[in-house]
């Protein structure tokens, strides 16, 4: 095998079964020596009539089409090598097919296979050896898009190349190295807010006596609202509802698996008013029809129509729109206003974890300012503060003498005071009708030191006293 280079192009020119072949590599001298060291590998195993090993099979699998095809011809390798057994279509197909197996939805896989063509064109990324991360990072880096949509698209492409990796079609899987970016709430490029109850009531109200939509009536728009307000139903749950989802003895609906987002269905409650509504609305309708008579992707023009008759605006002053699926997010900021447990509201929701208090609910106005004026007051009663004398006040605060103070609260301090003012035994100066007057209008305590300095106290005897 030999490698050279003529023109800014490296060749290689290598031999097989007596004939010589020439072929353009690649633009580095190190991928052309590395192409080289798999033909040579190649030439040896048809020489000897062996099995091309797995790892070699790889090596073939990311080369480009035009050098299968002189492999081909050389008869290196099969011909369903040129087929187009190496391009990348090929492999998106059965990427498409592995994802059918796990039973995702018809949209997703829509979605994601329009995603990888996309990506594949715009990159120029035909064969497994065309996959460059450095290319995709720069394509994503150049669309006008949100912060949201390029994560999608770097996760959506990701996937992609992990199966080439898990199902041995691609050697080095350098995508796996790129971090999903994060996504501020700045970010958003379609930021929804959340209805109050009265816009909720206008809104049904102004659906129900409206005209028809489309042709579907008013009754039936404001019963989709109240269904999407009261039980968090996205529009395509809706949409894909019959009447036999609907149990009027259990007042419940039933989201089938396969049209939840999240795959795993739900039994939600109905409140017994709206599940009257729906009895009524739904009474001449065969148990397998459709419920409602939506259309795909139009619920947004549908709630245009009605918040502008309503008098609601679509986009408010901070650039948040009120579209058909800001009505989950209605449900979430109400049922948190109620005060109902978050893990309600999640099971409600149909999350995972609690992504709804984050994503789903939002303050309403003057919220934040009732939750501060709820606080205590901190605010310690007087009566609760340690007492120093009989007067009802601590030490921290000086009260304010009243002209009354010297006569209703007389404290002795010792016992000659004691003696002066009520003779030597202690209570001789005190006679039982003055003492009864005493205990009623004053609070006088006395230290008798013949009887163990005991405080004794006419009238109210105040805790924790020190004299």
């Amino acid at each position: 095998m030999k490698v050279f280079k003529s023109d800014k192009k490296f060749y290689l020119d290598f031999r097989f079964r007596d004939v010589r072949y020439r072929m353009v590599a690649f633009k580095t001298e190190k991928q052309s020596q590395r192409l080289g060291d798999t033909i040579d590998r190649l030439i040896d195993i048809r020489q000897s009539d062996d099995v091309i090993s797995q790892d070699l099979q790889k090596a073939v699998d990311c080369l480009p089409t035009r050098i299968v095809r002189k492999l081909a011809i050389a008869g290196l390798v099969s011909t369903s090598r040129t087929a187009g057994k190496n391009q990348l279509s090929e492999h998106i197909k059965d990427f498409i097919e592995s994802l059918k197996i796990k039973r995702v939805s018809e949209l997703y896989l829509f979605n994601i296979k329009n995603l990888i063509n996309r990506v594949c064109k715009k990159c120029s990324f035909n064969v497994i050896s065309d996959l460059d991360a450095n290319a995709f990072i720069a394509y994503v880096n150049g669309l006008t898009i949100s912060a949201k949509t390029k994560k999608e698209y770097i996760a959506g492409f990701k996937q992609f190349t992990k199966w080439l990796q898990d199902n041995g079609k691609m050697p080095k899987n350098n995508f796996g190295l790129i971090e999903l970016p994060r996504v501020l709430q700045s970010d958003q490029r379609h930021p929804r807010r959340a209805l109050t109850a009265d816009d909720v009531a206008k809104l049904i109200l102004t659906a129900e006596n409206g005209k028809p939509f489309r042709k579907i009536t008013g009754k039936e728009r404001a019963l989709i609202y109240r269904l999407a307000v009261e039980d968090g139903l996205r529009y395509n749950e809706i949409k894909t509802l019959k009447v036999s989802d609907f149990d009027f003895k259990n007042n419940s609906v039933t989201v089938r698996d396969e049209n939840e987002k999240a795959r795993r269905g739900a039994v939600l409650p109905l409140r017994q008013s709206t599940s009257a509504m729906l009895k009524d609305f739904l009474r001449n309708k065969t148990p397998q029809s459709m419920a409602f008579s939506l259309r795909e992707g139009k619920g947004s023009l549908m709630i245009q129509v009605d918040l502008k008759a309503a008098g609601i605006e679509y986009e408010d002053e901070a650039g948040r729109y009120a579209d058909f699926h800001s009505l989950r997010h209605t449900t979430a900021s109400l049922l948190i206003q109620t005060g109902v447990n978050p893990k309600v509201i999640q099971s409600i929701m149909r999350h995972s974890n609690l992504l709804t208090m984050q994503r789903y609910t939002h303050l309403y106005v003057g919220q934040s300012q009732q939750a501060i004026e709820s606080l205590p007051d901190f605010v310690v009663k007087q009566e609760a503060l340690a007492k120093t004398g009989t007067d009802d006040c601590s030490v921290e605060n000086n009260c304010p003498k009243t002209a009354h103070e010297d006569k209703q609260n007389l404290t002795i301090l010792d016992n000659s005071q004691n003696a002066t003012l009520l003779g030597n035994d202690g209570f001789g100066g005190v006679n039982s009708k003055e003492s009864a007057l005493l205990a009623e209008k004053s609070n006088i305590q006395f230290l008798d030191k013949n009887r163990g300095d005991r405080i004794r106290t006419y009238g109210l005897l105040v805790p924790n006293q020190t004299l």
